[in-house]
Formats: structure tokens, sequence, C-alpha cells
């Protein structure tokens, strides 16, 4: 049995229809998202959804579900067919699942959109009843997840179609007999950022952190000195090198495809922003600025971060920390 989509199957016809729940109170929905595992993607979609914002806690609810089923569905119809014993039964089960499960629940949410009067100018307009509102940004949401769905594994598995491919305006004509909005729901996906695996612990195990300077320090302001706790400092050179970011002779790995260079930088801007440097010099009156360090660190590694420490974001910063979990868990000095 190939995968069903039985939440968007609830929320259509059963006990999640949003009709059925007119009386729960907005803080009843509020404490349901707490309960509610925020799932993630585990292989690349290629489009994301833009949607309208939510404005209450039930629509918020809904659109959480609606949306971590989307993903969950996508990871594991994937993974369904990625794992089929052969190319003739990966294109069965593409032709199954977009023209089964995805064209019925294409036409069942446009069926109940129509038969419930659920026009999405309801959620746009003042005018509008709350109550009808709310539920037509419910639906209205869900119809957009099941397209984005339909293009994603479409996009997937472009190899093995059995039946024409449809972009967004063929969408909307075959299930709906509507063109696509002048604003388009989707966009491209944001390029997931995934951990990087260190490497095995025997070739791990030969490097020694070298607590003093490696190379010499070229009249910089900052030395070793200046690093307050050098046990903690060693531990994180430690995974500078199981991370394959510098190598056992403290050289930096350059590595376009994990992007070494802005990962060291913003390992940089963590350790500072974490206390881990004096900010005067030891034994004199001279301060020991942010770029003295970054100077200092780049000379010890033979790096050079000069672009990446100056111009890098806090959503870099917290790319970098999923890429490298041991860098959230970096505390302050």
């Amino acid at each position: 049995m190939y995968p069903k989509l039985d939440l968007y199957h609830d929320i259509l016809f059963l006990s999640l229809r949003p009709l059925r729940n007119r009386e729960t109170q907005q803080n009843t929905y509020k404490e349901l998202i707490i309960d509610i595992k925020e799932e993630s993607y585990k292989v690349q979609p290629l489009f994301e959804i833009k949607f309208q914002k939510k404005h209450t806690d039930k629509s918020i609810y809904y659109q959480t579900l609606i949306k971590n089923e989307a993903i969950r569905y996508y990871n594991v119809v994937h993974e369904f067919i990625t794992n089929s014993i052969d190319d003739d039964t990966k294109r069965l089960w593409v032709k199954t699942i977009l023209q089964n499960e995805m064209s019925t629940k294409l036409y069942e949410v446009d069926n109940e959109i129509k038969r419930l009067e659920y026009n999405i100018e309801n959620t746009y307009s003042r005018q509008s009843n709350p109550l009808i509102a709310e539920e037509t940004f419910v639906y209205h949401y869900l119809k957009t997840n099941i397209i984005l769905l339909y293009l994603n594994i479409q996009e997937a598995f472009s190899g093995y179609l059995l039946c024409d491919r449809l972009d967004e305006e063929d969408i909307y004509l075959k299930f709906f007999n509507e063109h696509k909005p002048e604003r388009s729901f989707f966009e491209k996906a944001n390029i997931i950022t995934q951990p990087l695996k260190p490497i095995q612990t025997k070739e791990f195990n030969s490097f020694k952190p070298i607590r003093g300077e490696v190379k010499p320090l070229s009249n910089l302001i900052a030395s070793y000195d200046a690093i307050l706790n050098q046990t903690k400092f060693s531990e994180v050179e430690s995974k500078l090198y199981e991370y394959e970011i510098i190598d056992l002779d403290y050289n930096f790995k350059k590595s376009k495809k994990n992007s070494n260079t802005l990962l060291l930088a913003a390992i940089y801007k963590v350790l500072i922003q974490n206390n881990y440097f004096r900010k005067r010099v030891i034994g004199s009156h001279n301060a020991i600025k942010d770029i003295d360090i970054r100077k200092y660190l780049d000379n010890r590694y033979y790096a050079d971060t000069s672009q990446q420490f100056r111009k890098i974001t806090n959503e870099q910063i917290e790319n970098a920390k999923v890429k490298l979990p041991w860098l959230d868990n970096i505390r302050p000095i």
C-alpha cells in the first residue's frame, strides 16, 4: 500500500473539520500547538509556500498541522519510492501517488471549498464573518499544500514520470477549472542546512591540541595568552579538526561544498560572543578588539576570513550551528 494523507482526509471529512470545532476556544488551540512535534525535510524540496499571515490560534494550529503533514508525507513518499526494487516499480508508484492520492485530494479539497462557499476573498475582507474567514483560510492553505506536494513529488521523480508533467497553471486548470493566482503562493525552497559528519574516531585520536603558539605572530596584537579558558579552547580546536576545518598541522582546509571559510568566521563570532578572549593585552592597557582576535586566529590556522567575518549575518551563524551542532553548545566563560 502506498502512503496516504490521512490527516488531510480528517480535516476534509472527519473529526478535524474546522466547522465542527467552532465552539472550541482559541486558548485551547494555543495549548494544542505546544504538543505538535515539528517536522523537517529530510530531502531537499524544490518549492515552498509563501502564504498570507494567520491571525488566530485556531488558524495557526491548523496551519501547523497541515504544514507538518506535507513535510512528513514528502519524506515518506521519497523514501518509499527510492527504496522500490527497480525502475519500473518506481514509475508505477510515482504514477499511482500522483494520479490517485494527489489527484483525489486536489479534487476533494476543491469540491469542499465550492460546496461550503469558502471563497478566498473571505480571508481578505473585513466584512467577512470571522469564523468563515478562519475556516476559509484553513481550506485554502490545505489546498495550497496539496499542490505543493504534487509539484515537489513530480520534480523529485521527474525521471520516472509516466504521465504529463504539470506546472502550477496546469494544476489549477485541470483540478479547479481556474487560472492560478496572479501572485503565486510558491517560491523556490531554501537550501536545507544539514549537520556535517565528523571524521572517524581513529583518525580523530591522532590530533593533539597545541596549548601555545603554532606559528609566528607577525606583530599581531592578540596572542594565545588572550584565551581565557585554554582547556575549553582546546576542545573547540579538537572539533575544528574533527569536522575537517583544520588539518593535523593546524592548516585551514578549504571546502566550497561545506563553506568552511564561512563556518570558521561563524566560529570566531560565537567564541567572541561567549567571552573566550580577554579584552586587554596582559600587562598593558592595549585593548584587544574583535578584529584582532580574527587576525590572530586566521594566522593560527593559515586562513583568511576577513570578508566573511565582516559580512556574516545572524542567519548564517544560526545555519553554522545546524551544520556544527557542537557550536550551539558553547556557553559564556
